[in-house]
């Protein structure tokens, strides 16, 4: 009996216990609709007591392979203040060619549950001015949902936005955003910030496109962020560089293999390079909050 019980006691403890980070991830990959996601996502936020409100927009038909015409922005606030700064993730994934839902572990359930973990620091300690988290939807379908929040929000103006897309594993920080005075300020505070916390970090001359686009457009300050393996990063900047950056053939970055596809799956979310991300993210809100 004492052996069974040691036996037992054993494999209780080597059992792994599950990263709340991973699983996180785990509960948005397994949706079959972006209707399931939502749900989804504002489970994970009702679980943590995050307060938040839903903002509904409608487009006129269906796009491409999605079914919907009505979409929801999911929007916390922490402080108070003028010119909020927002960080966003779109929370939606794509439908791929058999008409069937991405899981969209690495595109982009990782940025949408490190924005929970922001969520949660800046209620334990809340910020000098506003900032403002949102999880957009109909990323997918040409960054509808963030054009949504823009102009929905034109007599409340925006300070600054920071765009979370592609943070699911890898060691090394890439940023970009469009070139010009403008966006001065957030990429200088990304690269204090990469100083500060002695990361490595890639700057693109322009990041793919992302929810940030839609506020550049609209004259505010934006920079997007994402986290890839150094190899990956370079050859990224490689790609974004042009077509005569020097990227060999052949040598695309696998995270291009991966988006959009049925290979984005949670077995490429790393927990440890997720909560690393958020780490960085909330310093850069802390600085970006304190050099308003």
């Amino acid at each position: 009996m004492m052996h069974v019980l040691l036996v037992a006691l054993a494999t209780f403890q080597a059992a792994p216990t599950a990263d709340p980070m991973r699983a996180a991830v785990e509960q948005l990959t397994k949706t079959a609709s972006n209707e399931e996601r939502f749900e989804a996502m504002t489970a994970l936020l009702r679980a943590r007591n995050i307060p938040f409100t839903v903002e509904r927009f409608t487009i006129e038909k269906p796009l491409g392979r999605e079914p919907r015409t009505e979409g929801r922005n999911i929007v916390a606030t922490f402080g108070s203040g003028a010119k909020p700064i927002v960080v966003g993730a779109h929370y939606d994934a794509v439908r791929l060619p058999d008409r069937t839902l991405s899981h969209g572990a690495t595109d982009n359930a990782g940025s949408s549950v490190i924005l929970t973990k922001i969520a949660e620091s800046l209620m334990e300690k809340p910020p000098a001015g506003r900032v403002t988290l949102v999880w957009f939807d109909m990323e997918e379908l040409g960054l509808i949902g963030s054009q949504k929040y823009v102009d929905a929000h034109t007599g409340d103006p925006i300070g600054v936005m920071v765009n979370l897309d592609v943070n699911a594993y890898g060691d090394t920080l890439l940023f970009g955003s469009s070139r010009g005075p403008a966006n001065a300020a957030p990429r200088k505070a990304v690269l204090e910030t990469c100083a500060a916390l002695d990361a490595s970090c890639v700057g693109l001359v322009q990041m793919p496109p992302g929810d940030d686009r839609s506020f550049a457009k609209a004259g505010i300050p934006a920079v997007s962020l994402a986290i890839l393996p150094a190899l990956e990063a370079h050859q990224l900047w490689l790609m974004m560089s042009g077509p005569d950056s020097g990227l060999a053939q052949g040598k695309m970055p696998a995270i291009m293999t991966t988006l959009h596809t049925p290979a984005d799956t949670l077995d490429k979310v790393d927990a440890a390079a997720m909560a690393r991300q958020a780490t960085f993210v909330d310093a850069l809100i802390r600085r970006l909050d304190t050099h308003r």
